[in-house]
């Protein structure tokens, strides 16, 4: 079976899974050009402020490489890469909780919620055992 004959569940996973990734590089971009309000909001220095910057980057990219890797392998039906998926998107939700409560996590929060269900649908279960079947 290729990719394009994936059942829907599996195709709306994917979108969902690539779009946590480009949404989390997007406002953690979007933090750097406020960060005049970030240093406002937190009364920390220059400095501070993009140490925190430069972690929340490099924690961003990580997830964002890692979402993108696993979602093709998924695509590629390697049963292990749902698990792994799965399991980053609990630790980034974990991650979004230690930083607080912001519109942009809620809605991170709320997509990756919405691709754990769409990874784990029981056509999604069935896919793969096709791949056992051929």
């Amino acid at each position: 079976m290729k990719e394009q004959e994936a059942p829907r569940p599996i195709r709306i996973a994917v979108g969902l899974w690539l779009a946590i990734a480009v949404f989390v590089l997007f406002v953690t971009g979007g933090l750097w050009f406020q960060r005049g309000q970030v240093q406002e909001l937190t009364k920390w220095t220059s400095g501070q402020v993009t140490s925190f910057l430069v972690t929340l980057t490099v924690v961003a990219v990580i997830f964002a490489a890692a979402y993108a890797w696993l979602t093709r392998l998924f695509l590629r039906r390697r049963r292990w890469a749902r698990i792994a998926l799965s399991v980053i998107a609990i630790v980034h939700m974990l991650w979004l909780l230690v930083l607080g409560i912001s519109a942009a996590n809620l809605v991170t929060l709320l997509l990756i919620c919405v691709a754990i269900v769409f990874t784990w649908q029981p056509r999604a279960a069935q896919w793969f055992a096709e791949v056992r079947d051929e």
